[in-house]
């Protein structure tokens, strides 16, 4: 079964706007979350066979000079990637 393509703009390293509300635990375990609106970092982006295909792997910093957050990752069995994540201009 053939891999779905990436999504151009996005790629690892960059900032998004994740457009949904994300929830999940941070390294100490403490849960947390985080409004649709928030800044992510995708930290990696990897394609696999379908249904699951392509997967964003996104990091939300719930206090990024602590280096605390979340990851939440989205992938083609949720639906089309831009309606999760969208490029984040000037950050």
């Amino acid at each position: 079964m053939p891999k779905p393509e990436i999504v151009e703009p996005l790629k690892e390293g960059q900032r998004v706007t994740v457009l949904v509300e994300a929830k999940g635990a941070d390294h100490d375990d403490i849960e947390h979350t985080m409004p649709a609106g928030s800044v992510g970092i995708i930290d990696s982006i990897v394609a696999h066979p379908l249904p699951q295909g392509v997967t964003y792997t996104v990091w939300i910093p719930v206090n990024e000079k602590e280096g605390r957050g979340i990851v939440n990752v989205f992938d083609h069995s949720d639906g089309q990637i831009t309606d999760f994540l969208s490029p984040t201009v000037n950050a």
